[in-house]
């Protein structure tokens, strides 16, 4: 003989609250910990005399602009050294753009903090040199 089949219970609607409030909570400490992961970047570091070196990772992909992450650096460097009671001064700056699918582009600076900055100078040739020969 087969045993009769069993009516299953009714699904409760407040567990199916608290799951899908437990589920937002869940997701939203994920996606916080995903794009604070992304943002790597490095806090200025002493490499010398009164100059410091950070860099910063753009984590936005194709849509990221990397002339924007080296503007940031710089925003940061001169927020540092004003702390300091000193100005800062732009020694170096790279970027890497983003190459989709492979790395994240960014930026890195070189900077001093002085006492009194020098007004920048920009060569005519803007730092390229074209080198022919005969």
């Amino acid at each position: 003989m087969v045993a009769p089949i069993q009516p299953t219970q009714e699904p409760n609607i407040d567990s199916f609250f608290l799951s899908l409030a437990q589920m937002t909570r869940f997701f939203a400490v994920v996606l916080t910990s995903l794009t604070l992961a992304g943002c790597a970047s490095t806090a200025p570091t002493k490499i010398g005399a009164d100059t410091y070196y950070s860099a910063k990772t753009n984590t936005a992909g194709i849509f990221g602009d990397v002339g924007a992450v080296a503007g940031d650096l710089m925003a940061q460097g001169n927020q540092f050294c004003g702390s300091m009671d000193k100005e800062f001064e732009l020694v170096t700056q790279s970027t890497n753009p983003n190459v989709p699918g492979v790395r994240f582009g960014g930026a890195s600076i070189t900077f001093k903090c002085v006492a009194q900055a020098k007004s920048p100078v920009m060569r005519p040739d803007n730092g390229v040199t074209t080198i022919t020969t005969k």
